[in-house]
C-alpha cells in the first residue's frame, strides 16, 4: 500500500500541486511575486459568477441524492429544485464565459466542437467494422493488424501526410475526390468558415446571420476531425471485436430457437454484452479530445487557427508565444478539473447503463 502511495504523490499529486503553486505567482523564466488568484479571475472571470456555477451544481447534486420519496408533493418540490439549481449554474456558466479569457472559452468551444463532431463517428464506424469482421470475414486477425497500423504509426508523420491532402491547392487529395463528386475546390485546412455557410453559400444563400459561423465547427476543424476519425477507429474496431468475440455463440443460438430476428438478437444479446466495451472507448475518446494537441498543432494553419486552437493549443502558445508559465498552469489546471467532471458525469450517466454480467 505504502509503495503504491508514494507513486501516486510523485507522480499524480505533486505535479497538479506544484502547477498550482506556479498559478499563485508571476512566473515566466523565474518565479516572481505572489499574485494569488489572479491568474484564475483573468481566466474565469467574476469570481461571483464562478461561486454561483459551483455552487448551482452543488446544490443540483444535493437535490438529485438529498429529497428523495415517491410522494407527489415531494416529486413536484424535487423536479422544481433541480430546475432553480440548474438556472442557477447556466446563468453562472454565462457569466463566467462573458467576463472571462474570450481566448480560453473559444477555445473550449472548439474543443467541444471536436468532441461532438469526431467521437460519435468514430464509434459508430467502428462499430460496424467490428460487427463486419465479427460476422462475415474471414482473416480477421490480418485485418486487426491493417485497422489498428494509424493508430500505431507516428501521429506527427501521418499529420504532416494529411496536411498535404487537405491543402486547398487544386491538385490535392481532398478536392480532387471532392471534384469527382462535383463539389467546388476547398480551402479545407486553410478555411475557417463554418460548413454551415460553405453550405448555404453553396446553395447560392449569401443572407444569413452571423452567428452561423460562430455556432458551428469550421471547414478546417472538419478536416482535423476526418483525420482523427482514421486514426483512432482502428484502435476503437480492435477493442469492440474483442468484445463481440466474447459473447458466447449458445446465447445467439437459443435466440434464433425463440424465433428472435437478427435486429433483436443485435439489441437484446449484443449491444449489452459489448457495452462495457463500447463504455470504455467512449470514455477514453472523450479524455482523449479534450487533451489532443500534436496533430492539431501541426495542422492549424495561419488563417484557421481560431477554429482549430483547442485548448492544450491555447495552453502552449501561452508558453511559447507568450512565455507565461503561470498562466499557462492556470489553464491546465482549468482543463484537468473539466476532464474531472466530464469523466465523472459520463461515468454516472453511462456507467449505470452498462452491463457486466450477473
Amino acid at each position: 500500500m505504502a509503495p503504491a502511495l508514494v507513486v501516486l504523490g510523485v507522480f499524480g499529486l505533486f505535479p497538479i500541486g506544484y502547477a498550482f503553486f506556479v498559478s499563485l505567482h508571476r512566473w515566466r523564466v523565474k518565479r516572481g511575486a505572489f499574485v494569488g488568484f489572479e491568474h484564475y479571475n483573468r481566466a474565469l472571470g467574476d469570481p461571483l459568477y464562478v461561486a454561483l456555477f459551483v455552487l448551482g451544481l452543488a446544490f443540483f447534486w444535493g437535490v438529485r441524492h438529498w429529497v428523495t420519496g415517491q410522494s407527489l408533493w415531494l416529486r413536484v418540490v424535487r423536479r422544481g429544485l433541480e430546475a432553480a439549481t440548474l438556472i442557477a449554474a447556466g446563468a453562472g456558466l454565462l457569466g463566467v464565459v462573458g467576463s472571462g479569457d474570450p481566448r480560453l472559452f473559444n477555445a473550449f468551444k472548439v474543443t467541444a466542437f471536436y468532441a461532438v463532431c469526431a467521437i460519435p463517428a468514430e464509434v459508430a464506424i467502428s462499430m460496424v467494422l467490428a460487427y463486419l469482421l465479427f460476422k462475415a470475414l474471414s482473416a480477421k486477425g490480418f485485418f486487426r493488424v491493417l485497422f489498428f497500423l494509424p493508430y500505431v504509426t507516428p501521429m506527427i508523420a501521418t499529420a504532416v501526410v494529411f496536411r498535404i491532402i487537405f491543402s486547398p491547392h487544386p491538385f490535392s487529395l481532398a478536392n480532387q475526390i471532392g471534384g469527382a463528386f462535383g463539389l467546388q475546390t476547398m480551402g479545407w485546412l486553410f478555411e475557417s468558415r463554418s460548413v454551415v455557410s460553405l453550405a448555404l453559400q453553396a446553395l447560392d444563400i449569401t443572407q444569413y446571420p452571423g452567428w452561423v459561423d460562430a455556432a458551428f465547427p469550421s471547414m478546417a476543424l472538419i478536416s482535423v476531425v476526418l483525420y482523427n476519425i482514421w486514426v483512432y477507429i482502428g484502435y476503437d474496431t480492435v477493442i469492440l471485436l474483442a468484445g463481440f468475440s466474447a459473447i458466447p455463440p449458445h446465447y445467439y443460438e437459443a435466440a434464433a430457437i425463440d424465433g428472435a430476428t437478427a435486429a433483436q438478437a443485435f439489441r437484446h444479446i449484443t449491444l449489452p454484452l459489448i457495452s462495457p466495451a463500447l463504455f470504455f472507448i467512449s470514455l477514453i475518446a472523450v479524455i482523449g479530445t479534450f487533451r489532443a494537441f500534436n496533430h492539431i498543432y501541426i495542422m492549424r494553419t495561419p488563417g484557421a487557427r481560431d477554429s482549430v486552437d483547442v485548448v492544450s493549443v491555447a495552453i502552449f502558445d501561452q508558453i511559447i508565444l507568450s512565455h507565461n508559465l503561470a498562466y499557462a498552469a492556470t489553464l491546465s489546471l482549468i482543463l484537468f478539473v473539466v476532464i474531472l467532471g466530464l469523466t465523472f458525469v459520463q461515468n454516472r450517466v453511462l456507467g449505470r447503463r452498462v452491463f457486466y454480467g450477473d
